[in-house]
């Protein structure tokens, strides 16, 4: 055989070989890669799932008295204790009608407790809601177990307004004021749309001028 076609052709099974070669390394590369990539994505994807799932418990400081870490809208995070009414439920953050069918709301527009300011929650006025409501009387008190601290309140007034009446719920922050309400009337005889609210008004124990 001439030198020069084995030559010739040796050169073009080199190439060739190098050519197979280039794309079987490529091909480990991509799909390589590719596995790689999907892997650290599904590490990644727990992690942060780890993380989102892992509640941060909020921390109450009393001499400035600030909350870090506010809980999630829609979260419990707490518990409101009324002895005299024999009443204990879950309290959450925001007071949406998905909320109130499982417990007390707290109004998100409103101060948290112990922020020294106003403090508004709502409940429906049915059985084991707030329906003894207005067995409440002047002196009787309202614990508010929330998981950063325990704030006790004193009653000390009630009235029955519309629920247009936005000057009832004033949001101010001279003195940590309770007021939590209901729909009224609370007999559940009543039918229809109810147009009125029972608030009932108490101040944080400990505060001055209680």
């Amino acid at each position: 055989m001439n030198k020069k076609i084995i030559i010739k052709t040796f050169a073009t099974n080199v190439a060739i070989s190098f050519f197979f070669a280039a794309i079987f390394i490529l091909l480990i590369y991509i799909f390589g890669n590719t596995k790689i990539n999907y892997y650290a994505s599904i590490i990644n994807t727990v992690a942060v799932s780890a993380i989102n799932e892992k509640e941060i418990e909020p921390v109450y400081k009393v001499e400035t008295k600030r909350i870090i870490n506010y809980p999630d809208y829609g979260k419990k995070y707490g518990n409101v204790v009324i002895s005299k009414i024999n009443l204990k439920l879950p309290l959450y953050h925001g007071d949406s009608l998905s909320i109130l069918r499982y417990g007390v709301g707290h109004y998100a527009g409103s101060y948290f407790p112990g922020e020294g300011g106003t403090v508004i929650l709502a409940a429906h006025n049915d059985v084991g809601y707030f329906h003894r409501l207005p067995e409440l009387e002047k002196g009787d008190i309202v614990k508010l177990e929330t998981n950063y601290g325990t704030f006790e309140y004193k009653v000390d007034s009630h009235k029955i307004v519309k629920e247009t009446d936005l000057a009832s719920f004033p949001i101010q922050k001279e003195k940590e004021m309770l007021i939590m309400y209901t729909c009224y009337p609370i007999n559940r005889s009543v039918v229809g749309r109810k147009t009125e609210r029972y608030v009932v008004y108490a101040y944080l124990v400990g505060d001055s001028d209680e």
